[in-house]
């Protein structure tokens, strides 16, 4: 058994706050089986006896046996150099959870300051890098097809220059599953200082500075996967909460 063989039984039944901490297990376990709970505990700025709930929440009986699986499940990460650490049928059912939940969790309060934006019609601005781009090659197609006028700089240096032309009016929407690539950041934190402009940005939900630095967030679930050093998570839940931020505009237009 391995660390996701054990918790993916369990990931279901978290909260958004051990979500987070098991966002951080898995995205940081080199360092995560070096540490002592303490260590790790400070980390996530929880206490020791709530990382020892957490873990038997997962399927663990304490933190020696968290250790033990752990170190044993980076060795057969490596080995096998297989993304998909569950059989294909429990990951399509991760995956349905994981598009189930990205909705589910919707926050409909901050989709309706969105919308009553939108009746404004401002000029939507998208920035995003990286696979990124892909959905918001997707969120330009969508919104222009709505009479909005929809700007997506791709280039780094287009991006650059647009920022000297945002208006306050205008919706900024930065796309960043991650939410620490440090080109966007340094995007947000530009646009912060020359505009009022209304920044919305959709990332994943595990605590990051495009999340913190936005005016509205939305968040996402998905199972972060690498392949041949490629991103190669899915963006499909991000679309789904663009197509439903759109479908809600046309429902109140109509």
């Amino acid at each position: 058994m391995d660390f996701f063989a054990i918790t993916s039984k369990h990931i279901h039944a978290l909260n958004s706050n051990e979500k987070d901490l098991y966002n951080h297990i898995i995205r940081n376990m080199e360092e995560v089986k070096k540490s002592t709970v303490r260590d790790l505990a400070l980390k996530c700025y929880v206490s020791p006896a709530t990382i020892i709930r957490f873990l038997r929440k997962i399927g663990f009986s304490g933190y020696s046996d968290f250790i033990a699986i752990l170190k044993y499940t980076d060795i057969n990460m490596v080995e096998n150099q297989n993304p998909f650490v569950v059989s294909q049928e429990d990951y399509q059912i991760e995956y349905l959870k994981n598009i189930y939940e990205s909705v589910r969790v919707l926050d409909q309060a901050k989709v309706d300051k969105i919308i009553q934006i939108l009746e404004r019609k401002p000029r939507i601005v998208i920035m995003a890098r990286g696979l990124n781009k892909s959905v918001g090659h997707y969120f330009e197609y969508i919104f222009s097809g709505l009479g909005f006028d929809v700007i997506f700089p791709e280039d780094h240096y287009f991006r650059k220059m647009l920022l000297n032309g945002i208006h306050s009016n205008d919706l900024v929407f930065f796309l960043s599953y991650g939410g620490e690539d440090e080109e966007l950041i340094w995007d947000i934190e530009q646009l912060n200082i020359k505009s009022k402009a209304t920044v919305v940005s959709i990332t994943s939900a595990n605590n990051n500075p495009v999340q913190n630095m936005s005016h509205i967030n939305l968040y996402v679930f998905a199972d972060q996967i690498q392949f041949n050093d490629i991103d190669m998570t899915s963006r499909i839940s991000m679309i789904g909460i663009i197509e439903l931020i759109a479908y809600k505009y046309m429902e109140r237009e109509t």
